[in-house]
């Protein structure tokens, strides 16, 4: 056997080489994997402090990096249709900072509070009864489902991160409840689906 090594070692090498190489490649791809994962950007939206609208809106930042709020985008879904409009200004106080804008940098591993959900959803019933010639009031009862798109600037990539969630609305006698549509928060991570990000934010302006 040992003959048989000695007359074939430079074959033994070569498909040594050859099985190395492709280890490097393999440990190479399980890197830049990781690498990637660890630098986009992750945005949690949940429900605090209640159930029903009064429950408030928070934004969690777990990407590795700072993120700054750009946009906010909210969609209420009635039994008359659907509507969105910007709710990056807003029409109450914030529990944590009196600003008239929900905009700002948010630093990794730390939340924000955006407001209750009725701070949110009543700017879009208004806008909507204004273009039926409704009472925007009549909307909640007709309520099915809300929306909140976050789009924020991470980083220094040139395209634009965001995250939705959608939150169904149930009915308990007399009070609205909120439940998430889904456990997590959808992070738009496609490209085209970013593109499309900087419609919503010229939009805001």
């Amino acid at each position: 056997m040992w003959n048989w090594i000695a007359s074939n070692h430079q074959v033994i090498s070569a498909l040594a080489s050859v099985a190395m190489l492709f280890v490097w490649i393999a440990y190479l791809h399980v890197f830049v994997s990781s690498y990637r994962r660890q630098k986009r950007s992750n945005i949690l939206i949940n429900r605090g402090a209640g159930a029903g609208l009064e429950a408030r809106c928070l934004i969690s930042n777990m990407s590795a990096e700072a993120i700054y709020l750009e946009s906010l985008i909210a969609t209420v879904e009635t039994t008359e249709g659907r509507w969105s409009c910007p709710v990056t200004e807003l029409l109450e106080g914030r529990s944590d900072l009196d600003l008239k804008t929900r905009q700002g940098p948010l630093q990794a591993g730390r939340l924000v509070d955006i407001g209750s959900f009725q701070s949110l959803i009543e700017p879009v019933l208004q806008r909507s009864a204004g273009l039926r010639g409704a009472v925007a009031s009549d909307g909640l009862e007709n309520l099915v489902a809300f929306e909140i798109k976050v789009i924020a600037v991470h980083g220094s990539e040139d395209l634009l991160a965001g995250a939705m969630r959608r939150f169904d609305v149930i009915r308990r006698q007399d009070w609205l409840l909120l439940r998430g549509h889904s456990v997590g928060t959808q992070q738009i991570r496609s490209r085209r689906e970013r593109e499309s990000l900087r419609d919503d934010v010229e939009a805001d302006l």
